[in-house]
């Protein structure tokens, strides 16, 4: 394991973004869909050369458009995808499957360091914090199986490996003893069940049979805790997020056979203690969600395909639905919700990708 360490200075300097906020405040009129409200964000996106940074924008809304003051930003080596506080002013970057590397970045001195990760598997984009443990989740290069890196969480070292009992694994969380009716802490993983192969990268081996389900494993011994599937296997369960009653909202991406089997699959599933289970009026929205929050009413969808974020509340009934072109990035405060979109016809000149975390409001 290879520790890259540098620092870099802070740059400012302000662009024009096509990032859109919105405020979802429920229920949700469209005159007030727009925020106005200044956000710092952390986040990663991709320059007009094709380059990518990560770093802290300073975000101020007018219109709908958001005007970001770029004060910190580094360079990465290839495109990103998951951001996650680690302590302080500490976050790691994740690279974007099949990733090869975790970057370690201070926001306030811009001090970074970076690891490279082991041939044997690739990253899959997402982490987790458990106690003195740092959690990733990955893929095995050579027999594809699902499995998730054990790490110190001050070293990033490689402490052990576990398999997730399923393929792809993508997002985690950390839930609490009680949650899902499970009596200790637990982490719940999904499984997204896309088959690819180490010599084609992201490409999709969509003829094999997929394999997507929600494993809860011991945060200590990796010990199969629950497994849970749902009855259409070409959905892939992605990313999560946790309402304050416990339920666990899950964004899907549809890999059926046709183009319109994909428009038509929910894009929202919910877990708890009765079991695992889609939310009919999410179907619709060309089957693809980019990411989900949590509010006090329940979730927001970022419908990517269909250029729009939908609002469902906790026993999965749409509540509102909006065009949000290229619809991705979510961050939640309360009511509050910041998404991240594209409108037609502006050119970016940061290209935001799939994720962003809120530092402050």
């Amino acid at each position: 394991m290879a520790i890259d360490s540098m620092l870099n200075s802070r740059r400012q300097f302000l662009v024009q973004s096509s990032a859109l906020v919105f405020s979802l405040a429920l229920p949700l009129s469209a005159e007030s869909a727009i925020n106005t409200r200044h956000a710092r964000l952390l986040a990663a996106w991709q320059l007009p050369n094709g380059a990518y940074q990560v770093g802290v924008l300073n975000s101020a809304g007018q219109a709908g458009a958001l005007s970001h003051a770029v004060r910190m930003a580094v360079d990465l080596p290839t495109r990103p995808h998951g951001l996650m506080h680690l302590q302080g002013d500490e976050y790691l970057v994740i690279a974007r499957r099949p990733g090869d590397w975790l970057l370690r970045l201070n926001i306030r001195s811009g001090e970074t360091s970076r690891v490279w990760q082991e041939e044997d598997r690739h990253l899959n984009g997402h982490s987790a914090l458990h106690g003195d443990r740092l959690y990733t989740t990955e893929t095995d290069v050579l027999g594809g199986t699902g499995v998730l890196a054990v790490r110190n969480r001050h070293t990033l070292e490689l402490q052990d490996v576990w398999p997730t009992h399923g393929k792809d694994p993508h997002e985690m969380l950390v839930l609490p003893k009680g949650g899902l009716g499970i009596d200790e802490p637990f982490l719940l993983v999904a499984n997204g069940g896309i088959h690819t192969h180490a010599d084609m990268g992201r490409t999709q081996l969509n003829q094999l049979p997929m394999d997507s389900s929600l494993v809860a494993l011991h945060p200590r011994t990796g010990q199969l805790l629950n497994r849970w599937t749902l009855s259409d296997s070409r959905l892939s369960l992605r990313h999560m997020a946790v309402h304050t009653s416990g339920v666990v909202g899950i964004a899907m991406q549809a890999h059926h056979s046709t183009f319109a089997l994909q428009d038509a699959a929910p894009v929202l599933a919910l877990l708890d203690e009765t079991g695992l289970r889609v939310a009919p009026d999410s179907a619709g929205v060309k089957g693809y969600a980019g990411d989900i929050a949590s509010t006090p009413e329940g979730f927001v969808i970022s419908c990517t395909k269909n250029d729009s974020a939908a609002t469902f509340d906790a026993l999965g009934s749409l509540l509102h639905s909006q065009i949000a072109p290229a619809a991705c990035a979510l961050a939640a405060k309360g009511e509050q919700v910041w998404l991240g979109s594209k409108p037609a016809g502006v050119r970016a000149q940061l290209e935001l990708d799939n994720h962003w975390l809120l530092l402050s409001a």
